[in-house]
């Protein structure tokens, strides 16, 4: 019994461990939204609740993220309504978005509400990740360490404060591994249905999610033969429930199926054609982020698919297979990015854990072994945290986007044509004239003349991107440097704060 409440204890203190990391930092930016795809959420879900219509009208994610945050304006409105701040449902505003990355909420709350949901999903995920690997290896200390790693991982962190679907996938993906690992090891009923279900969910997260259910397929056939695993109909709910709990969830992918064909094509074409500033050179950069981020915990685990593999372990080839599959899928895509790998790294932070936990058993006796590969232990954890530390202090920094729109604001006339790039500080259009442009290079220095521009609001976010890889982006480098040279445009303040670069040209009319 004493042994049973400390490993809730300790799973308990990860847990808290896991959400008071992830809530740092969670009102990052507020009241500006600087991410590119959280105004659009936000207002797809308030459309919702406000018009009853429960298309969204938007398929290139799925839809069950935006259902679940259109729940959420329930309790939201109704709290609010209590305490006098609202008296109908249009009192809650929609968030103002000017162009990519540039967007204000006036009610941060709203904001606040959704991203914690995203917290709320991601740290549900621990005590799954700490059960798989506990079933895996029959060890509570690789369950521990797991989960641990889960914890203060820099990526999952990072994506988990957003308003992104990216935690809800791999809650639903863990919930999918955690079922295949019971199914093969007791074959029961009840978690062939869990395994359908979750993998529908997955899937209505994200369409990749579909890869998961390779993880219950080949739990089914590894537990039975092939001729007995065929004829066993427990595998079809499976296959069955998966499709029928997508649809149940992004019931809009049939009533509204042009849209969703239009928007679900579109996403392909835009991963397998390019992204600027996260294309080519897939499988470097893969590898390239994985040591920058938890190089000796990604090692580990490569050590123990190898192992298993080698000591032909069920066990540790059924949690090999998502990972593996789910790395060829991205690397052969142009676009690569944080987002398509946090998939695998669950999964990979449970093998890792596993061969760690191999490797002190196996060679206890060992003081010098056990020594060196306690320090390694050590600093496989210290990168991570490092990571990720950084990264909070980073987010509840204020950046040159907040320090500039105040300068806008008390030094920019009134009324004054301002043309905006995307990821740049937010102006307000209700005091200038604001000219979205998202690329600024999308027009020659004399168009913005013409159009009267005052001033040209650069954002490092966007024209940053192409000074990373100038041997792909040397023309949009070179028309960069166009803009930033031309004679008319002088560049009146540079913002540099907390690393985020900001640049204010006014334009020169007096020779129009």
């Amino acid at each position: 019994m004493k042994k049973i409440n400390k490993t809730v204890l300790l799973v308990f203190s990860v847990v808290i461990l896991a959400a008071l990391i992830r809530v740092w930092g969670v009102n990052f930016g507020l009241p500006q939204l600087y991410h590119a795809d959280e105004s659009n959420k936000i207002s797809i879900a308030q459309k919702m609740f406000k018009t009853g219509d429960l298309n969204p009208h938007y398929f290139k994610k799925p839809t069950l993220f935006i259902y679940l945050n259109a729940l959420l304006y329930i309790p939201y409105y109704k709290l609010g309504e209590i305490l006098g701040v609202f008296k109908n449902p249009n009192d809650i505003s929609y968030p103002i978005t000017l162009t990519m990355g540039v967007g204000y909420s006036a009610l941060p709350t709203s904001v606040l509400m959704a991203r914690l949901l995203s917290v709320a999903f991601s740290t549900a995920t621990i005590p799954f990740i700490f059960s798989i690997g506990q079933r895996l290896s029959k060890k509570t200390s690789v369950g521990l360490l797991a989960a641990l790693f889960l914890a203060v991982s820099p990526t999952h962190v990072m994506l988990s404060r957003e308003i992104t679907e990216n935690a809800f996938q791999v809650f639903f993906m863990t919930i999918v591994v955690w079922a295949s690992l019971r199914l093969y090891e007791e074959g029961k009923t009840i978690d062939y249905i869990i395994a359908g279900v979750a993998t529908g969910l997955t899937i209505s997260s994200k369409y990749p999610g579909v890869l998961i259910v390779i993880v219950p397929i080949c739990a089914h056939f590894l537990r039975s033969e092939f001729k007995k695993g065929i004829t066993d109909i427990r595998i079809y709910y499976t296959l069955f429930l998966a499709p029928i709990t997508f649809l149940a969830t992004t019931p809009f992918a049939l009533l509204d199926y042009k849209k969703f064909l239009e928007d679900t094509l579109f996403e392909v074409d835009h991963y397998a054609t390019g992204h600027p500033g996260m294309e080519g050179n897939s499988l470097v950069w893969y590898l390239t982020y994985a040591w920058g981020t938890s190089a000796l915990i990604y090692l580990f685990a490569l050590l123990e698919i190898v192992r298993g593999l080698y000591t032909r372990s069920k066990n540790i080839i059924l949690l090999s297979v998502f990972p593996v599959v789910h790395f060829v899928f991205i690397i052969s895509f142009v676009v690569r990015n944080d987002r398509t790998l946090l998939p695998l790294t669950p999964m990979l932070f449970v093998l890792s854990a596993s061969f760690i936990v191999y490797i002190w058993r196996h060679f206890l006796g060992n003081r010098i072994v056990i020594g060196l590969f306690a320090s390694l232990v050590i600093i496989s954890l210290f990168q991570p945290i490092m990571k990720t530390y950084q990264e909070g202090v980073r987010l509840t920094t204020p950046d040159s986007r907040v320090t500039s729109m105040a300068w806008i604001e008390e030094h920019v006339p009134v009324g004054s044509r301002v043309a905006l790039e995307a990821y740049a500080p937010f102006v307000n259009p209700d005091t200038f004239f604001v000219v979205p442009v998202g690329v600024m290079i999308n027009y020659e220095p004399d168009w913005y003349v013409e159009q009267k521009i005052d001033y040209l609001v650069f954002g490092h976010g966007m024209y940053g991107r192409f000074y990373l890889d100038p041997e792909r982006y040397k023309n949009e480098i070179t028309r960069y440097n166009t803009l930033f040279e031309y004679e008319q445009f002088e560049l009146i303040q540079l913002f540099n704060d907390a690393g985020y670069e900001v640049r204010i040209y006014q334009v020169d009319h007096s020779d129009s």
